[in-house]
């Protein structure tokens, strides 16, 4: 809680901390254009916006689903940050990295890197129009309805043109940088703050994969049929609940607000789980990290940088509520721990029926509280049917002596001799 509390802080400050000199928030997009880009863009537009900086995206990929390129031009565009494209020396956007690329109000290439081969898969012509379109309604934005250069665009994907940087830069697709550098001087900018992948960026990067995300999604359900056959609650269709999110947040199938919602539901109901079992368990810490990640998210999905009145309360009151009921479980694990005998407490002093013969080298079998136990003869041997009374446990094994009586052939009690 104290962590989502400096997470809430920062959010609110950051503003006013960043507001001297120009800034320039730079979105590090060096991979496969997927869910974990989608995240870095979304990190980094809500910097920027903050920051009252631009945004530059840092494009070095070969492409990637065109879902995900879809998603980061909605994030962009309605966040209204002033935005530039880099591609650095020996880089490439292509594909659907072309068509991230048109998102910048200048698009600056390093020597020997290019831009286009922007053609989908499967190219049938309904996605070939609807990516021609694209790449058009863009390419108009980026360079004033110059109709050459607009042309150019829509041959990235008909004709799969690729330009070098000479050529863009001849052309006036593109201007020329080394560095980023380079392009901080150009824009005058002071400053450059790098966002790039994090380990949950990598995370939804694996599940943006089709096959990773379809075997996600039958595994996901697979727990949840299991958990209904099994007796008693186990957990296994919380497991497959959040398995099942996280693929079709991947795919960009659900919304990240309907994805943040429900992993905060799932913590909370962890947590509560967590009060009928003693002590702080698996239930509350993953509870608690659901939690944290569903918040995260409704905090990176604020299209401008001060989180809005209303995610704070909820944020707050989720924090609040979360920290009530971990405090609950606690306390009510502790008191049912003062309550309750350990098993070794259980065991010592009770009487049971030895089932198979035992020294005090060979061990047998007890069966004592309902249970088979292996144990250990303290003193003499004892055969089956003799009444045992437990004396000492280690681990699961037992240490017993003679209780004094047996059973015999008819199921009678008889005292021992001697």
């Amino acid at each position: 809680m104290i962590l989502l509390a400096i997470i809430l802080v920062i959010s609110t400050i950051s503003p006013a901390a960043s507001s001297q000199g120009r800034v320039g928030v730079v979105a590090e997009l060096t991979s496969t254009i997927d869910g974990g880009a989608v995240e870095v863009v979304s990190r980094a537009v809500n910097e920027a916006a903050s920051r009252s900086s631009v945004l530059i995206l840092y494009v070095d990929s070969y492409g990637g689903y065109l879902a995900a390129a879809d998603s980061i031009i909605r994030i962009v565009v309605e966040s209204g940050v002033t935005t530039y494209v880099y591609v650095p020396p020996g880089g490439k956007a292509a594909s659907a990295g072309a068509l991230i690329a048109l998102l910048g109000k200048k698009i600056f290439m390093g020597n020997a890197s290019t831009i286009g081969a922007a053609q989908p898969s499967p190219s049938d012509e309904k996605t070939v129009n609807y990516v021609v379109g694209r790449f058009r309604s863009l390419a108009i934005i980026a360079f004033n309805n110059n109709e050459t250069l607009v042309r150019i665009a829509e041959e990235f994907v008909t004709k799969n043109r690729v330009l070098s940087a000479a050529e863009a830069v001849t052309l006036g697709f593109a201007e020329s940088a080394n560095s980023l550098e380079e392009v901080k001087q150009q824009l005058g900018l002071e400053e450059l703050v790098i966002v790039g992948y994090t380990v949950w960026d990598h995370i939804i990067s694996v599940f943006s994969a089709p096959i990773v995300s379809s075997i996600a999604l039958i595994i996901g359900i697979a727990l949840i049929f299991v958990e209904f056959v099994q007796a008693g609650f186990q957990g296994y269709a919380i497991a497959g609940l959040v398995l099942i999110l996280i693929s079709l947040y991947a795919m960009s199938i659900v919304p990240v607000s309907v994805f943040a919602i429900s992993l905060l539901i799932i913590g909370l109901t962890l947590l509560l789980i967590e009060i009928l079992t003693p002590g702080f368990g698996a239930f509350g810490v993953t509870g608690l990290i659901l939690m944290l990640v569903g918040v995260y998210e409704t905090i990176i999905s604020e299209s401008f940088g001060t989180p809005s009145t209303l995610t704070l309360a909820v944020a707050v009151g989720f924090a609040m509520l979360g920290g009530l009921i971990i405090y609950v479980g606690y306390e009510a694990g502790k008191a049912r721990r003062l309550k309750s005998k350990t098993l070794r407490e259980k065991l010592i002093g009770e009487v049971g029926i030895c089932k198979v013969r035992l020294t005090r080298e060979t061990p047998g079998v007890v069966y004592v509280l309902g249970e088979d136990w292996t144990a250990y003869s303290t003193d003499e041997v004892i055969e089956p049917g003799t009444k045992v009374r437990v004396v000492e446990v280690k681990g699961l094994t037992l240490y017993v002596t003679k209780a004094g009586e047996s059973i015999d052939e008819s199921g009678k009690p008889r005292l021992q001799e001697g």
